[in-house]
């Protein structure tokens, strides 16, 4: 069994010579994945073995929506007629669904049973454990609480935390929590010195594993949280609950940056640190780190985790610049790329949909930052990014000028109107201010966050090719409920993200239906 050090110099060795590892790496893929029916038509004619060069020459890019047929294939339970696999030799064990954030339809991941992307994993995952343990020495003297969240179907989840950190991904799922914590925390506290969840809890299997767990009423723990949460102050919740809180790690980089303020104030002195770099369909970098601010957190590449290419992206035109990608050795510091991948389990020279930006190297391997998602296509006219810097500055003013504090926001652009149309949905937190008494400021407000978008929509504006700026107030909850409706839908709770940029349609008369106030820059409605 490998000490931390010996994972750690592992890891340090394999950055080392990264392009070398990295072509290593297409060697082991190709040689067991050649054969499979999706690389056929493109590789049946190449000679063995098949070098970097012939492979980008001879295999397209490709997207989810090429895999799709052969997907449904094998949930169907068909894996390859004449032993020819669809997507990869190694058995199938499962699949993965993506988050479905922007679409609410979560795509099906293949999981293959491969060992060497088992092996390469393991590796970015025990050296992430390592990274930890040498910032934070383990230590035994920890606490015990039991913690209950009430959700809004009246359903409970329950667990028994001997907690030294507190670990989330996506970090919205536990803000999520503690701000639910907030509003049902007397429940709690009844709850645990009654002995059993109150009367609104219907599910009997769950009534009856809470009082299973609970073992009879907890007065003094009942107590404990009663004069932590009766003090309405929530900053620094975390270490009150829990003194022996170490530190809090969660992905805090692109769309969930918007949450590390919240985060850090019920952190308190706790610390909060990036997470690693993982995508449905492999790892992508670790987060060697871990001290450094988690809103800025840097990703080293890991040559072995994949085949990774790099799709040059224009911010300006918000698109990617024609088809031709570079390496790990092409790549230049301070440029944008979408990430590219061959992965050991079925995907072949795959858009992963994410633009990260190119800011030093470690040894020989790129060092990254997740910039956003990218754009589905080139009529998009405001990228992720520039929505959430726009409400960044949007946050502040509102709460400047009306002591309004946003929880969530989406926006979409109706490509179909013309001229086209940018909306933009804003759930604020209830009880904030009425809103439909201040809409005159917020009409002020909306006006400044026009001004706020990027380059595209403000030349697009300027010409009249879009039409004045909506800004809907939707119901506290709304947000919430998308969830539910996308975990209806087969989204998986953990891995869902609230859509920054929303492109399906039902969502949008979704949120239309939740609106309290429209403001639009050429007319009020509401």
């Amino acid at each position: 069994m490998m000490t931390d050090e010996d994972i750690l110099k592992k890891l340090e060795d394999s950055t080392k010579n990264a392009t070398r590892h990295q072509l290593e790496t297409l060697q082991s893929i190709l040689e067991r994945q050649s054969g499979v029916r999706y690389l056929q038509p493109y590789l049946s004619g190449c000679c063995a073995p098949i070098d970097a060069a012939t492979y980008k020459r001879t295999v397209p890019l490709s997207c989810y929506d090429d895999y799709a047929d052969h997907i449904n294939q094998l949930a169907g339970g068909d894996h390859g007629q004449n032993d020819q696999p669809l997507l990869a030799v190694d058995p199938l064990v499962c699949f993965f669904y993506s988050s479905g954030t922007s679409s609410m339809k979560p795509k099906l991941i293949p999981y293959f049973d491969s060992a060497l992307s088992k092996a390469a994993s393991q590796i970015a995952i025990q050296g992430s454990v390592a990274i930890l343990r040498r910032l934070f020495p383990p230590k035994h003297d920890v606490n015990k609480i039991l913690f209950f969240i009430y959700s809004d179907n009246k359903t409970t989840t329950k667990a028994g935390f001997k907690v030294m950190a507190a670990s989330a991904f996506p970090l919205q799922g536990l803000i999520g929590a503690f701000s639910f914590f907030e509003s049902k925390w007397e429940q709690l506290c009844d709850d645990l010195e009654n002995g059993y969840p109150c009367l609104d809890i219907t599910e009997v299997a769950m009534r009856d594993s809470v009082i299973e767990v609970l073992g009879g009423p907890q007065p003094d723990l009942s107590k404990r949280i009663r004069s932590i949460c009766g003090e309405s102050n929530w900053s620094g919740i975390f270490s009150k609950l829990w003194p022996n809180v170490r530190y809090i790690k969660c992905v805090t980089t692109g769309s969930m940056s918007q949450y590390c303020s919240k985060i850090k104030y019920y952190a308190g002195e706790v610390p909060v640190l990036g997470g690693d770099y993982f995508a449905s369909e492999c790892y992508v970098g670790i987060n060697l780190d871990i001290a450094q601010p988690p809103q800025t957190t840097r990703f080293v590449m890991l040559p072995t985790a994949a085949y990774f290419e790099f799709l040059p992206f224009d911010m300006e035109k918000n698109e990617a610049v024609g088809e031709e990608t570079v390496d790990f050795s092409g790549v230049e510091i301070g440029k944008m790329y979408e990430v590219v991948v061959t992965t050991y389990r079925g995907f072949y020279r795959y858009r992963l949909g994410d633009i990260v930006k190119v800011v030093d190297f470690y040894n020989s391997s790129p060092q990254v930052e997740f910039v956003m998602r990218a754009p589905k296509s080139s009529f998009e006219i405001i990228s992720e990014r520039d929505l959430m810097s726009a409400m960044e500055s949007f946050q502040m003013m509102l709460r400047n000028v009306m002591a309004v504090e946003i929880v969530e926001f989406a926006g979409y652009t109706n490509l179909e109107s013309s001229p086209k149309k940018l909306m933009i949905f804003v759930e604020i937190r209830e009880g904030c201010t009425k809103l439909r008494d201040s809409v005159a400021i917020l009409r002020r407000c909306c006006s400044s966050l026009e001004d706020a978008f990027g380059s595209i929509y403000k030349a697009q504006r300027d010409r009249g090719e879009i039409s004045p700026l909506s800004v809907s107030i939707v119901k506290p909850g709304t947000f919430d409920r998308l969830l539910q409706v996308a975990i209806e839908k087969g989204a998986p709770a953990s891995q869902y993200k609230p859509p920054k940029i929303v492109r399906n349609r039902e969502i949008v008369e979704f949120m239309e239906g939740c609106s309290l106030v429209t403001v639009r820059l050429d007319s009020l409605d509401g």
